[in-house]
């Protein structure tokens, strides 16, 4: 009788530990240490009336320049990823460049305080 409760408990007692082990297996949650952060937000077309072909975005500290040209003309979105993004954040020039035109716009960047992600939205205006 006791080898028959035991085997009941251990069978009531191990799907619940698989589904709590395989849980815990796949959330995925940012490293807070991780220097990556993902910059992506949408992008106004230059002044001159033109959609921007390319968004490259210039590090201040860490001295990294990232570049999306790909279907930036035809979504007006963006997205690049820096990797030695310090604790403290650092400085990004954004330069929109389009056909006879372009503009830049300044701002930080930082990693997400959400551990579940590594993206920061940023959206970058025209003057």
């Amino acid at each position: 009788m006791r080898n028959r409760l035991a085997i009941i408990a251990a069978a009531a007692v191990l799907p619940m530990t698989a589904a709590i082990s395989l849980a815990a297996a796949t959330q995925a949650g940012a490293d807070p240490n991780s220097k990556t952060v993902v910059v992506t937000g949408a992008v106004e077309d230059c002044p001159n009336g033109t959609p921007p072909n390319k968004v490259t975005i210039t590090t201040t500290k860490s001295k990294e320049v990232r570049t999306d040209k790909t279907d930036v003309d035809d979504t007006g979105e963006y997205s690049v990823k820096f990797t030695k993004i310090a604790k403290a954040g650092d400085n990004g020039t954004a330069k929109v460049t389009c056909t006879g035109d372009s503009y830049t716009d300044t701002f930080k960047i930082k990693r997400p305080t959400d551990p579940n992600s590594l993206t920061q939205e940023q959206d970058i205006e025209s003057p």
